[in-house]
């Protein structure tokens, strides 16, 4: 799906260093460049008329191997985003983050997203 994309690498050096990421918080919606030039300076402009940047944030109790997406859209304008993050055997405890590009949306509200973890 074209309206959903993956930006984690793009903004992943500003992203790392931001009071997002040292926050309790584990959502974050962004939806226009003043808010995001609030939390990272100098990112490429993002077209807030038709999508929202959704930051997402976790940890996991082992090491990470990969982390899956799946976005749905559902009725009524809501959308659903499942996150699985693959575990592998190492026993530490590692932080993550995803930064993605989504439909606009007003209000953190209109997605549903769910977070698990496993090892697969």
């Amino acid at each position: 799906d074209t309206s959903f994309m993956d930006i984690t690498t793009i903004l992943c050096p500003c992203v790392n260093s931001s009071d997002f990421i040292k926050s309790n918080d584990t959502m974050l919606l962004i939806n226009n460049n003043q808010q995001l030039n609030q939390l990272c300076a100098n990112t490429p402009a993002i077209d807030f008329s038709k999508q929202s940047l959704l930051l997402i944030k976790g940890a996991s109790t082992f090491g990470i191997d990969t982390i899956k997406t799946n976005f749905e859209e559902n009725i009524n304008a809501t959308y659903s985003l499942s996150i699985h993050v693959i575990q592998d055997m190492t026993c530490v405890v590692q932080g993550w983050y995803k930064c993605y590009l989504v439909p606009k949306i007003s209000s953190l509200q209109d997605i549903s997203v769910i977070i698990t973890y496993g090892k697969f």
